[in-house]
């Protein structure tokens, strides 16, 4: 019974053997040594596709050699849980090298492919069975080997850096692709309603309705890559983040600007024939607007300021994650608000002119800040401060 019972573990013991053989990490191991290796292993392990063998951090513990199927080696990403697989191991190959040699944590994750099956050497049972007939040579090697470890663990975080800055690359990619989209369209719908307005100009006295549906068209467009973006809308400066100090400061950053204002209108009503005589405040009279009529049409500038802001700072803000030279912040804010200052051609040229070095401005607070709150604060006070209160002729 004992003869019949012991024949299929010995075949089976034989089996696992030749199947051992295949491991190229064993290759010049002899019978007996196999046999020896064999012989403190456990297993065969079952491991079922999409089972985790062991994790990322877990004690290095044992060493695997893969008798069928395949795993995959994962690799974290620092701070997130974003796994990388860095390489596919198939039958005849072993898991754990690296541990067996520094006895460290495992540097990645391995998962199985599909259904698999695994030998283990624990290696506490294999460190008891010490070689001690290394000579110069042998020690040189397994020096070299720990060497070899170290550098392996070193390796594959700069792989998984390298891995995640390939994936921002094609995500940039992507991104600026779309972005690209929606601007292209958005400046064709542009010019379609500068011939429309053009044209409503010579049968229409006011023609400053149509800059509703454009800066909505474009507010959409805004929307849209906030929407689809991979990066948060704070990128987009939509924060309440320290709202509060980021409000007071686009009041006193208008101050100075406001001042200017004031300098500017003094010279032309000093200097220019056609402005002499006019007060340096017109308080919006020269509109021939009555008072409720001047604070109604502040309040709707004031409601709109924030859509004109979405629309140039989400502009420069793309422009910012896209960009990649030196002076990208700079490049983007002159970049977004020369396509800002573009939009008011409709109005008139002198306009579209006025708005560009004031939104350089503007452009800076939100750089400095990155909140949309401190620049359409800005742009609220001085534009119904130069248009309504001081009475800049630029339409």
């Amino acid at each position: 019974m004992d003869a019949v019972g012991g024949a299929p573990s010995d075949a089976r013991h034989l089996d696992i053997d030749e199947r051992l053989r295949s491991a190229s990490l064993l290759n010049g191991f002899s019978d007996e040594n196999i046999r020896q290796l064999a012989a403190i292993m456990d297993g065969p392990r079952k491991i079922p596709q999409g089972q985790l063998l062991f994790e990322e951090g877990d004690p290095g513990d044992a060493l695997f050699f893969i008798l069928s199927g395949s795993f995959e080696v994962l690799k974290r990403e620092e701070g997130s849980d974003v796994r990388h697989r860095l390489a596919l191991l198939t039958a005849g190959q072993s898991i754990g090298e690296v541990s067996l040699l520094d006895s460290g944590p495992r540097s990645g994750a391995v998962r199985a492919a599909e259904d698999s099956e695994v030998m283990a050497v624990p290696l506490a049972r294999l460190r008891e069975h010490p070689d001690r007939q290394l000579g110069v040579d042998g020690r040189l090697k397994i020096n070299l080997a720990y060497e070899l470890a170290a550098r392996l663990r070193r390796t594959n975080e700069v792989t998984v850096q390298t891995l995640r800055r390939q994936l921002n690359e094609a995500e940039n990619r992507v991104e600026m692709s779309k972005f690209i989209f929606r601007l292209l369209v958005g400046l064709c719908f542009y010019m379609f309603a500068l011939g429309v307005t053009t044209a409503l100009s010579k049968v229409v006295p006011d023609t400053s309705l149509i800059s509703l549906p454009i800066l909505t068209a474009f507010a959409f467009g805004v929307y849209r890559t906030v929407k689809t973006s991979p990066w948060p809308p704070s990128a987009y400066g939509f924060t309440l983040k320290n709202w509060r100090r980021n409000a007071l400061e686009g009041v006193v950053l208008s101050i100075p600007i406001a001042l200017l204002i004031v300098a500017l209108k003094w010279v032309g009503v000093t200097m220019i024939p056609s402005l002499q005589g006019q007060p340096v405040f017109d308080l919006a009279r020269s509109t021939g607007l009555s008072l409720g009529e001047i604070l109604l049409y502040g309040s709707a500038y004031c409601a709109f300021t924030p859509i004109q802001e979405t629309i140039a700072r989400g502009t420069q803000a793309s422009f910012q994650l896209f960009l990649t030279s030196k002076y990208k912040t700079v490049e983007a804010i002159v970049l977004s608000n020369m396509l800002f200052s573009a939009t008011h051609l409709h109005v008139s040229i002198a306009l579209a002119l006025a708005v560009f070095p004031i939104g350089l401005y503007w452009g800076w607070i939100f750089a400095r800040q990155g909140s949309l709150v401190g620049s359409s604060v800005s742009h609220a006070i001085l534009g119904v401060f130069g248009l309504m209160v001081v009475g800049i002729p630029i339409y």
